[in-house]
């Protein structure tokens, strides 16, 4: 829903004060029928409006420590919560800390960089934190609900203001208070504080969801690194550097896996007691996505949105670092583009989104991926052992044995020859199962509203259910926008 829009009419004054121009552009202002607004501005608190984080500076960063630094890229689009991964949250110099508490229900929103995207602390996982100077804690008013504020700072309505205020073609923006001018809305109807509430439950729904995600890949990561460590055999392991008969062995000079960190990693596998297979081994082929140039295609056409006969494209650079596809784009082409299917593991082979992965679990109509994705295929489409696969592939993911694997810079590249380095260790089929169901656990629990337990929600149930409630938020808030009549009782069911 685009906000800023051409006015129907001016006014002499509104024309003298543009220098008597008559470009449209000039005249775009943000417009909704709502016209119960209360800035930004007027929701914090007087006396301490909101809080500016501290940047030590790059010369603090270190490798390891006990305290840490948030970054505005930690505040994604896609996510509710602080967005742990990649370099996003930094360690520094504990001398450098700053004595910053963040609570839960804490609302950080970036100012710089990329203005406008907001994150809220969950629980006290972020005790440790400080964050940095292009981020700013609001201190709402103990009148409003936070999480209704919050709903309404990830909504395109909040971000489309702050893009209108801030200055045009900056690589680097920079928004300064003028986030503080952003207006925000609030239902009319008599029923309004049920509606308030009614947002604010949805909003610590998707939190504790998010929140269950990331723990289901933990518990994952953990259960493969406790199996595979005590169940080693008793060989006594000493690092020695690499002989002209390995490399040759290997015919391999562009990687770094003759190096003491990835002999000791490798090693948890490579010394399993029952052994591992290769993925050639365990059934799977791995083929190359097909490159969507326009020279090749001859014709060509994105979108954001469903077109009918366009095919759903599926991006290394869209996949979570949990497994799950954060959005779904669209292209349109005559020409034939190979399609994924149920069971599919569509991987990341390029650059910094190499590694991530997701499994196909239901069948897309036409679904593609580009020449950035690899995807796993079994002849015999068992979704089980792809699930299993995945996850062992997340965990060398995690354990930077991709990255040591990879050749190349920027990010690098894990081609499809790479993957016979994979070994899949030969786990007992209840650990298996147990890995499986925490990532896809279909028809074990009502999926509704009303749960409260996530606890036997797989992955992509949880997944599938914030999105369900996000669109639903989403429908909601644009009816307090456009001023119009919001039913509370709607089916209970997430999907």
């Amino acid at each position: 829903m685009d906000f800023n829009k051409i006015p129907d009419t001016l006014s002499f004054k509104e024309i003298l004060d543009h220098g008597c121009s008559l470009s449209p552009t000039m005249y775009k202002k943000i417009q909704i029928k709502n016209q119960n607004v209360k800035t930004v501005k007027e929701l914090l608190d007087e006396e301490h409006r909101y809080q500016k984080g501290n940047e030590p500076g790059s010369q603090w960063y270190v490798k390891k420590s006990n305290k840490y630094l948030l970054r505005t890229k930690s505040l994604q689009d896609f996510s509710y919560l602080i967005y742990p991964k990649g370099d996003c949250i930094i360690p520094i110099n504990p001398k450098k800390y700053a004595n910053i508490r963040l609570t839960k229900g804490d609302i950080l929103l970036s100012k710089d960089s990329n203005i406008g995207e907001a994150a809220i602390v969950c629980s006290n996982e972020c005790e440790d934190k400080n964050f940095c100077s292009g981020i700013v804690k609001l201190n709402i008013k103990e009148e409003y609900d936070n999480y209704y504020v919050y709903a309404f700072l990830k909504h395109n309505f909040f971000k489309e203001q702050l893009n209108s205020l801030c200055p045009k073609g900056a690589t680097i923006k920079h928004a300064g208070e003028r986030w503080m001018q952003c207006k925000i809305p609030f239902p009319n109807q008599k029923n309004h504080r049920d509606i308030i509430k009614l947002i604010s439950e949805h909003v610590q729904m998707i939190m504790a969801m998010e929140k269950a995600i990331t723990d289901n890949a933990q518990k994952i990561f953990d259960i493969i690194s406790i199996t595979l460590r005590s169940n080693q055999t008793n060989t006594e392991y000493v690092y020695e550097y690499p002989t002209i008969s390995k490399m040759l062995k290997e015919k391999r000079l562009d990687a770094a896996i003759y190096c003491k960190e990835y002999e000791e990693k490798i090693r948890l596998v490579e010394s399993f007691k029952a052994g591992y297979w290769t993925p050639g081994e365990y059934g799977f082929s791995i083929i190359p996505g097909p490159s969507l140039e326009i020279k090749l295609l001859k014709t060509r056409i994105d979108s954001d949105t469903y077109k009918k006969g366009f095919y759903q494209l599926l991006l290394p650079t869209n996949l979570s670092e949990y497994g799950t596809i954060n959005k779904i784009q669209y292209i349109g082409t005559k020409k034939q583009l190979p399609m994924l299917k149920k069971g599919d593991i569509l991987f990341g082979e390029a650059g910094f989104q190499k590694g991530r992965s997701t499994v196909i679990v239901e069948e897309f109509e036409k679904c593609t991926t580009n020449a950035h994705g690899l995807y796993a295929r079994r002849e015999d489409n068992d979704l089980r052992k792809s699930i299993y696969f995945r996850c062992i592939f997340d965990w060398y993911r995690r354990m930077n044995l991709i990255d040591l694997m990879a050749v190349g810079g920027s990010g690098g590249h894990f081609s499809p020859e790479y993957f016979e380095y994979i070994k899949i260790p030969k786990f007992d089929e209840d650990v298996i199962d147990n890995i499986v169901s925490l990532y896809h656990a279909p028809n074990t629990t009502p999926y509704d509203i009303d749960s409260k337990d996530y606890s036997k929600w797989g992955i992509i149930q949880l997944d599938k259910a914030i999105k369900s409630l996000k669109t639903k938020l989403t429908t909601i808030l644009d009816k307090i926008i456009n001023d119009e009549h919001i039913e509370i009782d709607f089916p209970k069911e997430l999907f």
